[in-house]
Formats: structure tokens, C-alpha cells, sequence
């Protein structure tokens, strides 16, 4: 009996570390340039905004072609926007904000710290992420 639990644990835990290793490797793979290229971006502005102004911001904004959805924090003053990047650039958009209202809008730009932590989430020396850069070294040489 006991046999066969150590057997199925590590059948189980074999086909995981499968099944991450494939994932990992179908993700890391350059993919054709087919699709929406979908992407999101943080806008931020100087300002609070008001509800009226929120309001004809998302309404305006999701009028765009390949705007997605657009979400607008009014307290911290800015906008997140879900984008085809085939179809919209980033600068397009600000430059749109900016002829039809009257605010000044900026890309959020992440630091390079934040860019070296990939997944805020997960914990470094955790297994998952080690066995995880294990295999995205592997398949990326």
C-alpha cells in the first residue's frame, strides 16, 4: 500500500514538472505576428479627475479602434487601457486625450527595478519559481 502512494506521488509530481516544462516552452517560442496583439497600458494625469470628466474620458477613449475595455481611477488620476498594439499606439492615445480634453496625460512608465521582478506575485526562492527559470533558461538557450 505504501508502495503504491510513493508510485503515484511521483507519477503525479513527474507529470506536473511535465506539464510546466511544455507550458513554459509553447510560451517562450516567437509566435508570427498573427491577430490583436492585445497589450495594456497605465495613462496618468496630473490631476484628480471628476465623474463627468471620467465618464467622457472612457467614452471617448473606447470609441478608438482597437480599444478593448478602459478603466479610469478617478482618486489616483489615471486610466488603464486593454489595446490592440496593432491597431493603437500608446502616443495615438495620449495625443487623442490630449486634443479633446484639455488635461495632460502621460504613459506610466515602470522602473527598471520593477521590470527585473517579472511577477511581483510570486515568491523567488520558492520551488515553482526556481524549477520555472530552470526550464525558461533551458529553452531560451
Amino acid at each position: 500500500m505504501f508502495k503504491r502512494i510513493i508510485i503515484g506521488c511521483l507519477i503525479l509530481i513527474s507529470a506536473l514538472v511535465v506539464t510546466l516544462a511544455v507550458h513554459i516552452y509553447i510560451v517562450t517560442q516567437p509566435k508570427a505576428n498573427q491577430g490583436p496583439n492585445l497589450t495594456m497600458s497605465r495613462f496618468d494625469f496630473e490631476s484628480e479627475l471628476d465623474s463627468l470628466e471620467s465618464a467622457k474620458l472612457k467614452a471617448l477613449t473606447r470609441q478608438l479602434d482597437g480599444i478593448k475595455d478602459v478603466r479610469v481611477n478617478m482618486k489616483s488620476g489615471h486610466m488603464v487601457c486593454l489595446y490592440d498594439r496593432n491597431k493603437q499606439a500608446p502616443r495615438d492615445i495620449i495625443s487623442h486625450i490630449d486634443q479633446d480634453f484639455y488635461l495632460q496625460a502621460s504613459l506610466y512608465q515602470p522602473s527598471e527595478e520593477m521590470l527585473a521582478q517579472s511577477c511581483p506575485a510570486i515568491n523567488k526562492n520558492s520551488l515553482t519559481y526556481k524549477l520555472g527559470a530552470f526550464f525558461q533558461r533551458t529553452f531560451e538557450n
